[in-house]
């Protein structure tokens, strides 16, 4: 969101090579909208990390609910929506556990 720019993407979606990753250009911020109502947010939602489970679809006119998501929107003393903020060992927990859900 901030000095993001299309010719970035390239780069960035390398930082994580893994098949199961998707990667988009919201250049218009149509996501940033649609999370902040799916997520109940005072504020577009960016800066967000969301984890969902290998069945999740998106059907409707707003993104699915996430299994577990937590952001950076202000700092941890002081954030500006309600939420987990985001901790890393707790969001590998969160991500560990929507991968065991898969089908052997």
């Amino acid at each position: 969101m901030v000095r993001g720019m299309e010719r970035h993407v390239p780069q960035a979606s390398r930082e994580l090579p893994d098949a199961r990753a998707a990667h988009y250009w919201d250049g218009d911020g149509q996501l940033m909208t649609g999370y902040r109502e799916t997520l109940g947010l005072s504020e577009d939602a960016w800066d967000i990390f969301l984890v969902y489970g290998p069945d999740t679809r998106w059907d409707g006119s707003l993104p699915p609910e996430p299994l577990y998501w937590a952001h950076q929107l202000g700092t941890r003393d002081k954030p500006r929506v309600q939420g987990p903020y985001l901790d890393a060992a707790t969001f590998l927990g969160k991500t560990r556990d929507a991968l065991a859900l898969r089908q052997p």
